[in-house]
């Protein structure tokens, strides 16, 4: 497997996190119900929350292309569950490409993410996740959220 690096992602990658959020939303399937279709990714809107200075994202990088990335938000910032406390983010996405599961990528990703949260003065994360979707569960169990 090729080197891996990381660094800040930028709005020029919106595209490519656009890629890995439909390939990670197909992987759904199995666990939605019948007749259940993945939403459509629009490269825009994760290109204009990119730009926002309060957005974090990084990337994980390998054979010339992106492979995974994690972004937290403020929580007043979700779209469905807003919540104005200036101490509580939100995990707002985090996948790495079936390809490279099980390599590393997640927990060095995962760790970055909790860093910046941190480095922000947030006090409180939270995440949702799928309760059908008992590999990334069991993921965030094993890193200590309940």
């Amino acid at each position: 497997m090729a080197a891996v690096s990381f660094r800040t992602s930028t709005p020029a990658d919106a595209g490519e996190i656009a890629h890995t959020l439909e390939l990670a939303f197909d992987g759904y399937r199995h666990i939605a119900p019948p007749g259940w279709s993945p939403p459509p990714v629009e490269e825009d809107p994760i290109r204009v929350r990119l730009r926002n200075p309060a957005v974090w994202c990084q990337v994980a990088e390998a054979d010339g292309g992106l492979v995974g990335h994690v972004a937290l938000i403020p929580a007043s910032l979700h779209s469905s569950y807003p919540i104005d406390d200036p101490t509580l983010a939100h995990l707002w996405q985090m996948f790495v490409r079936r390809e490279h599961w099980g390599s590393g990528i997640a927990t060095t990703l995962h760790d970055a993410v909790l860093d910046e949260a941190r480095r922000r003065g947030y006090t409180t994360f939270r995440l949702y996740t799928p309760a059908g979707q008992l590999r990334a569960r069991g993921f965030y169990e094993r890193e200590g959220w309940r």
